[in-house]
């Protein structure tokens, strides 16, 4: 029984949600690949948890599009990414697409979030914009 609670506990910790991690040496490779909305943030944030839920379901809902949801941790394995791209609170969201990087600064819904991925161009997986 012992086993498999920490088994359990293992497979929880392991399991990073539907967004993809990305960090200093990951980070320029996913935008030069496609498009990448990104979460940057800090586990303590609040504001960042609570954003958290909507943000795996927008990952799972995305997944298999032309464009990745990525979460960066300014705190760990992406602080330089935070730097280089001037995050100055969390969490920040930007869009970084065909070159160009978007600042996000609409509602923290699902809705609002596939809108706006639509307006710039990305559609979700086996839907086009025809």
């Amino acid at each position: 029984m012992f086993t498999f609670i920490v088994v359990l506990a293992i497979a929880a910790v392991a399991y990073a949600g539907d967004a993809t991690v990305l960090g200093s040496d990951s980070f320029d490779a996913a935008v030069k690949k496609g498009p990448v909305f990104g979460k940057f943030y800090a586990p303590w944030c609040g504001h960042c948890k609570n954003l958290a839920p909507t943000w795996e379901k927008l990952a799972a809902k995305y997944a298999g599009a032309d464009v990745t949801i990525a979460k960066i941790d300014c705190t760990a394995e992406g602080k330089s990414v935070c730097s280089q791209q001037g995050v100055r609170g969390y969490p920040t969201l930007k869009l970084f697409k065909d070159g160009k990087v978007i600042a996000y600064s609409g509602a923290r819904s699902l809705e609002a979030f596939e809108e706006y991925l639509s307006t710039n161009g990305i559609s979700l997986p086996g839907k086009s914009d025809l």
